[in-house]
């Protein structure tokens, strides 16, 4: 005997909560990658060895910041299940332990970078123009991510974790075009630095939101957005 199991009714309150989370996020990548490229057509008119030395850049640094990103995963997990249980005490117990453990992480990920980046340079081939703009992009970016990465990218993971996406996309996106994209072209175009100017400016921007991050952390506010409890 077969019943018509199937029955569809939307659950619109747990959509609603579900978009609400979804959407702020979804607009602020989007954001993201259209300064992204924005920064990448200013970057294209520096010439051919600042393109190359961009992309080299890009790649190796993406690689340096892979413990940050997988401990990001971790935070929406485990901070999600702290805050449906109401436990806010262990949230901030965890959060403070995996930001730590973020630090240390990519420490060691960047370490191997510095000891490996003469080699890497060969495999790229580049020229002598480029291979020493990427090396001062990818120490300058090295031990700036040390310091700050983990407060400007695994914070805003806790927020989303709590229900509290929409700060988040407030801030970043404000943070990206007054900062990445703004500081971009003065340093960059109006002040000479080309595609290092570039790059600090994304580092001005990662101090700006860790800045902004930490504030709403401690005033408590992201604690009063919990979806499920």
């Amino acid at each position: 005997h077969l019943e018509r199991t199937f029955r569809f009714n939307a659950d619109w309150s747990m959509i609603r909560k579900i978009l609400s989370v979804g959407i702020p996020n979804g607009l602020e990548n989007s954001m993201f990658q259209l300064g992204k490229v924005l920064v990448l057509s200013l970057v294209s008119t520096f010439g051919t060895y600042a393109i190359a030395a961009n992309a080299v850049s890009n790649v190796i640094t993406l690689f340096s910041i892979l413990p940050g990103q997988a401990i990001c995963l971790a935070v929406t997990t485990v901070i999600a299940r702290c805050v449906g249980a109401g436990d806010y005490e262990q949230a901030k117990y965890y959060n403070k332990k995996l930001i730590l453990l973020t630090h240390i992480g990519m420490a060691i990920t960047i370490f191997i970078v510095f000891i490996t980046l003469p080699f890497i340079l060969k495999v790229y081939n580049l020229s002598e123009a480029a291979s020493e703009a990427t090396r001062h992009i990818i120490w300058f970016h090295g031990f700036c991510a040390i310091l700050i990465w983990a407060e400007s990218f695994t914070l805003p993971a806790t927020f989303r974790a709590c229900g509290d996406a929409k700060a988040c996309m407030i801030i970043s996106t404000l943070s990206m075009w007054i900062f990445r994209v703004g500081a971009s072209y003065i340093l960059g175009k109006n002040l000479g630095l080309g595609v290092f100017g570039v790059w600090v400016a994304m580092i001005i921007d990662w101090a700006v939101r860790s800045l902004l991050f930490g504030i709403r952390y401690f005033s408590g506010k992201w604690e009063k957005h919990a979806l499920v409890s």
